[in-house]
């Protein structure tokens, strides 16, 4: 179909279309529709739909520019915190020059939303303009038509009565001449009653002839005079309205094609001087880097590349212990040997259920008893379990004069003293050496007897080591006893460290060591991260994760309080068996108050701890915090506060910070505003004013201070 035929003409080319223009408004089908009756609305309709593009071309442009101005500054804002330094490596290196150019690019932005802003400057006051003057010529349009549509009406009114009165003349002539009218004034004749009618007929003939003319003259005026202004009129807003949003797309376009080429020169320049952003990212040398860093150390003293916890220990035997194993030799009596054990006693946690805790038999050694009591010197030692001689003939000689003899009921081998701290796989050597250097029976060979009657002390070192298939005997008389003392401390030990299995399995999993059966409410916030192995307690998370879920919307969340004696219960549950936090989950028929007794739980975990979330010891920090009167100097202050904290207490704050945040974006549903927060929380995890424990609002601002440097302090979740 043609240009002609489909009513749409468009021009050959485009740089025909403005010398065309005024040609085309000129087209005979173009004139008919102007100088019709529908002129008027077809404009007006048209012009509308021109402000209503303008109006959608003009948000887009402003909601462009706040987003663009945002990433801007944020890119900006974060370039200057990553990377402060270009520091050592190449790596470090090039990343700062990469950030440098992310810095670049960022400023390339600004000025290009400078520019979107003045165009949506620009583009508001045209269509406020145009908006004005089309209401007042559509104003002025419609007073004028109905100006000549109320005369004609009136015409029409005129003519109706001057058509009435004729048509009562001609019946009334049409009637007896005889007969009579009774009116008001009296009876009239036939005569009387056409006088009256020819006068009202002159009247009525006047006033419809006037009318006529009047509503001739004013539509004659509107057709030849004041339509065609409007049509003007409107015609020439049209085309400036478009004209005008043409130049700003045009604006538009140049814009977003200066930043772009502005980006691209930024990142890899023209004149071949500067560094692109390629060359800084390829210019890294990883061996140099690597060569450089470790090629330090040896620029250093050599003391520091030797690490003093892992030279050995030389063994040397003392002096006096050397010449008394000689003067031993030479007497023809044989002593105590070296007891080869296990290097320690660390106990396996896997089959004691004992925390890492290592085992030590210095105390509970039978040597160092039966040196007490029997005069041996002996004793062994905690780490490598040697038995050190002392004087051998002195300990044999009070056994001697003492006459007491070893019965197999007073001995125990070795092993079964302390078997629950070394394997029974541990390897041992042979027990006691004799002048001539052979050395004696394994020690876990048992004798039945050893005898002393003759006096000397041969008859241990006989009994010993005669029968090499016989158990080494330990010389301290309560063995058995000992056995049970260290069985007792281990329960001990176990009841007290880790506390038994929790009998109650939930079917959700639940965080590492909530397995365990412990005290959740009052304890330190570092004993609950211990067994719970995470960063921030369960109870906290769980807590949190239902208000997150089914409280945002609810009124009054953290100000509105749960019955004392169901959070009691519930906090009386989860003391009983931690695994109870799945008690915190709502049912699926839940009510408002089983939300309000989450919170309040929360809340109770929180003023139960024996410090405050925000410890003691930082009270007088943050007075001088809040004594600051620049608020980035202040926010700067808290941030330091804030990084001092314990690693618990630092993502504990966390998690809490950026939850009370969201409470606080759903303002408009909950009605809990900042205000409100902070009074309920403040005092909470906020330690007191130490010189006056009624100063509510310390902990109150303190609290407002805390969201004011969350963003700052704590990365995003």
């Amino acid at each position: 179909m043609s240009a002609v035929n489909s009513g749409e003409p468009k021009p050959e080319n485009p740089g025909a279309s403005s010398s065309s223009g005024s040609e085309l408004l000129q087209r005979e089908e173009v004139k008919k529709v102007l100088s019709s009756d529908i002129a008027i609305n077809a404009l007006l309709s048209r012009l509308k739909s021109s402000l209503l593009t303008c109006e959608e071309f003009t948000k887009f442009v402003r909601k462009k520019y706040l987003y663009e101005e945002e990433h801007a500054q944020e890119m900006t804002k974060t370039t200057k915190h990553f990377f402060q330094q270009s520091g050592h490596s190449g790596l470090s290196r090039s990343i700062h020059q990469l950030l440098e150019f992310d810095n670049k690019l960022s400023q390339v932005k600004v000025s290009y939303v400078r520019a979107l802003q003045k165009i949506y400057d620009e583009l508001t006051a045209l269509l406020l303009t145009v908006t004005k003057t089309r209401k007042s010529v559509k104003e002025r349009s419609r007073r004028l038509e109905k100006d000549v549509s109320d005369a004609i009406h009136s015409a029409e009114k005129a003519k109706s009565r001057y058509i009435s009165l004729c048509q009562d003349w001609e019946k009334l002539r049409l009637a007896d001449p005889t007969k009579t009218k009774l009116t008001l004034r009296g009876s009239k004749t036939t005569k009387e009653q056409e006088e009256d009618l020819q006068r009202k007929i002159d009247n009525a003939d006047i006033e419809y002839k006037q009318k006529v003319d009047h509503s001739n003259s004013l539509r004659n005026t509107f057709l030849s005079r004041e339509r065609p202004q409007i049509v003007s009129e409107l015609t020439d807003l049209i085309l400036e309205m478009d004209t005008a949003m043409s130049i700003q797309l045009q604006k538009y376009t140049i814009w977003t094609e200066n930043m772009i080429l502005n980006s691209g020169v930024s990142i890899n320049p023209v004149d071949g001087n500067s560094k692109s952003m390629r060359n800084a990212a390829t210019s890294m040398n990883n061996e140099l880097d690597l060569y450089n860093s470790l090629n330090k150390y040896n620029t250093s003293k050599s003391a520091s590349m030797v690490n003093k916890n892992l030279i050995p220990v030389e063994y040397k035997k003392h002096p006096s212990m050397a010449k008394s194993y000689t003067s031993s030799a030479m007497g023809g009596s044989s002593t105590f040997g070296k007891i080869s054990g296990p290097s320690n006693f660390v106990v396996n946690t896997s089959k004691n259920s004992l925390p890492k805790r290592v085992m030590s038999t210095q105390n509970e050694s039978p040597f160092v008893a039966s040196s007490a009591s029997t005069g041996l010197g002996g004793t062994v030692s905690p780490q490598n379990h040697n038995v050190q001689p002392s004087s051998a003939s002195s300990g044999h000689s009070q056994m001697s004069s003492n006459g007491n003899s070893i019965t197999p009921s007073s001995s125990r081998p070795l092993k079964s003293m302390v078997d629950i701290a070394i394997p029974s796989s541990a390897p041992a050597t042979g027990y006691g050496s004799n002048t001539n250097g052979s050395s004696g029976p394994a020690p876990n060979s048992a004798p039945s007897q050893v005898n002393n009657s003759n006096g000397s002390g041969n008859g241990i070192s006989n009994g010993i080591g005669n029968d090499s298939n016989q158990d080494f005997p330990t010389l301290d008389p309560g063995a058995n006893a000992r056995q049970t003392s260290i069985a007792h401390s281990i329960a001990t030990t176990t009841d007290t460290m880790n506390r038994p299995t929790s009998t109650v399995q939930t079917i959700g999993s639940l965080p590492p060591g909530t397995t365990k059966d412990f005290k959740t409410f009052g304890m330190p916030l570092e004993n609950l991260l211990d067994y719970d192995q995470d960063l921030v307690p369960a109870i906290v998370r769980q807590c949190i994760y239902v208000v997150d879920k089914y409280g945002l919307d609810l009124e009054g969340i953290y100000r509105k309080s749960a019955n004392v004696l169901d959070v009691s219960r519930l906090k009386s549950e989860i003391d009983k068996d931690p695994s109870n936090i799945f008690m915190i989950l709502p049912s699926k028929n839940y009510t408002d108050s089983d939300i309000y007794l989450v919170g309040s739980l929360l809340k109770t975990f929180f003023a139960n701890l024996p410090d405050t979330l925000m410890p003691r010891e930082m009270t007088d920090e943050i007075k001088t915090c809040l004594s600051i009167d620049d608020p980035t100097t202040r926010r700067n202050y808290m941030h330091g506060i804030i990084y001092k904290l314990p690693d618990g207490q630092y993502w504990t704050i966390r998690a809490l910070i950026f939850h009370l945040k969201r409470v606080l974006e759903h303002e408009a549903q909950n009605r809990m505003g900042l205000k409100a927060l902070c009074i309920i929380w403040g005092p909470t995890i906020i330690s007191p004013n130490n010189e006056d424990l009624n100063d509510v609002n310390y902990q109150i601002s303190a609290m407002r201070l805390l969201f004011d440097v969350a963003d700052q302090a704590f990365e995003p979740e």
